[in-house]
């Protein structure tokens, strides 16, 4: 059970590594509220990049684009809630579902930042569909 704990301590400071490196709070509660920060600041850049895709896509795409978001966001919270268990009931809880939350948000960023940077003959990326 000691190892158990132990290993849940290490997964949530690996996970909050980058918000506590931030973070200037020492409690669990202060880190809890860094990696929520972390987690408001991923979500505004991956609503920036959705809203500046969407404004250059024709009709048809967004309608895709709509519909591929709004089946990731349920993917990527219920991925989190399964690798927050290991802290389930723990307070460390929160911060590893932020954490992971936040690194899931910016892969989805990254992502859609991606079709804003079309290479010309790439067939693939959604950036260019203006139909």
């Amino acid at each position: 059970m000691v190892r158990a704990g132990l290993a849940v301590a290490m997964l949530a400071v690996a996970l909050g590594s980058a918000a506590a490196a931030e973070c200037k709070g020492t409690t669990q509660a202060d880190l809890d509220a860094c990696a929520d920060a972390d987690l408001k600041r991923a979500d505004a850049a991956m609503n920036a990049a959705y809203s500046k895709l969407m404004k250059r896509i024709g009709p048809q795409a967004q309608a895709g684009l709509k519909e591929a978001q709004r089946a990731w966001l349920p993917y990527r919270d219920r991925t989190c809630d399964l690798e927050a268990l290991g802290a389930a009931g723990g307070s460390a809880q929160p911060m590893v579902r932020a954490g992971c939350l936040a690194a899931l948000t910016a892969e989805r960023t990254k992502r859609l930042s991606g079709y804003l940077a079309c290479q010309e003959g790439d067939l693939a990326c959604v950036g260019t569909l203006a139909e």
